[in-house]
């Protein structure tokens, strides 16, 4: 499974919901985690909160889960139930983390040698890993990081 981490700044207007909505739609073609940073985010406009609402949507139709953290602004009453906000990136963190089913990661497979292998986030190639750290794709040349549970993260930013 995916994870991905989303800083945002800014006013969370149309633009930048778009932007986001777009992104998560192509990666949510399988199940993953996002995590949305708004600690630089000085508002969300109406505009903003309906895109939140269709990035709800749209995860729960794809079993992929997403919550945020570091929103300064009070949520109103309605918009608090479209996503999952906390205070701190940890929090945040260990909430999604513990939406996941299985102990193994859907993208680790297991030899029975005990091998450890991920699949590039990006071109899908099979990669073995002893250690978690930060991998180079030898195909397609993208960097991801890979933590000791196996799950694999893209570096990624929207400005």
């Amino acid at each position: 499974m995916k994870s991905l981490l989303f800083r945002l700044a800014g006013t969370f207007s149309a633009e930048i919901g778009s932007e986001l909505y777009l992104k998560l739609k192509e990666e949510t073609r399988s199940p993953s985690l996002f995590c949305l940073d708004f600690s630089e985010v000085e508002e969300v406009t109406e505009v903003g909160w309906e895109f939140i609402r269709k990035i709800s949507e749209r995860c729960q139709e794809t079993g992929s889960k997403v919550a945020g953290f570091g929103l300064k602004n009070s949520v109103a009453e309605e918009n608090s139930q479209l996503l999952s906000l906390y205070p701190a990136e940890s929090d945040c963190i260990h909430f999604l983390e513990s939406q996941i089913v299985s102990e193994t990661p859907a993208n680790e497979l297991t030899p029975k040698s005990e091998e450890k292998t991920v699949h590039c986030p990006e071109c899908q190639t099979l990669l073995r890993w002893k250690l978690a750290g930060d991998y180079l794709c030898p195909n397609c040349k993208i960097k991801f990081f890979v933590n000791k549970k196996g799950w694999v993260s893209t570096y990624e930013r929207l400005v």
